[in-house]
């Protein structure tokens, strides 16, 4: 799936990798499982998320869903894919 972010056109697909890194210093990174259209045609990821924190042991979450503009606004960073 091709889709616009920050004014470029990117393909999202399923083992693309994203992050942010929250002002705790708690670094989130999503690895993205399926990309698919609800029944309404709206584009949505599904994602696992791994959690980081200096001196804290991460930990796995998953599987998440957002819409994809939500997910590219919360996770604004490429790590790979």
């Amino acid at each position: 799936m091709f889709v616009m972010r920050n004014g470029t056109l990117e393909y999202v697909k399923p083992g693309g990798v994203f992050r942010r890194i929250r002002k705790d210093a708690m670094v989130e990174t999503a690895e993205i499982t399926a990309v698919y259209n609800d029944p309404s045609g709206i584009p949505h990821v599904r994602f696992d998320v791994v959690f980081e924190k200096p001196d804290c042991a991460s930990y796995r979450e998953g599987p998440r869903v957002l819409a994809v503009e939500t997910f590219f606004q919360t996770f604004d960073e490429r790590v790979a894919g």
